[in-house]
Formats: C-alpha cells, sequence, structure tokens
C-alpha cells in the first residue's frame, strides 16, 4: 500500500462536497461533487505510482542461468 500526503486537490474536492452537502445543494451536484472527489483520488494514487516507481532502482540487465 502507497503511503503518501493528501494532495491539495483531493483536499479541495473533498471540501466543495461537504460545503454542498451542507447547503443542502441538489443530488446532481452532490453525486458530481462525489465524482470529482474520486476522480482526484485516482490522479494523486497514479501521481504516487509513477513517482514510487520513478525513484526505483532500473536495472535493465538480465541474467539468466539456465
Amino acid at each position: 500500500m502507497l503511503v503518501y500526503p493528501v494532495p491539495h486537490a483531493v483536499t479541495q474536492a473533498r471540501v466543495q462536497l461537504v460545503t454542498d452537502q451542507t447547503e443542502r445543494a441538489p443530488s446532481h451536484v452532490i453525486r458530481e461533487d462525489v465524482l470529482n472527489v474520486a476522480a482526484a483520488k485516482k490522479d494523486a494514487e497514479r501521481q504516487a505510482l509513477a513517482e514510487f516507481r520513478e525513484s526505483q532502482p532500473h536495472d535493465d540487465h538480465v541474467d539468466v542461468k539456465a
């Protein structure tokens, strides 16, 4: 499991969701906010995984012994 700090975009999407819920926004707005949170989290996970992969040592040499 990757552990990374919560990106600003995810926090911002969550705040918007809570704001709209508090203001009792229409259901389609709440649904869109939920999708935005999920998309922001997915993007953050992809970015964290890409950064993790870049930080790993690259060993292009494969030694196969039969």
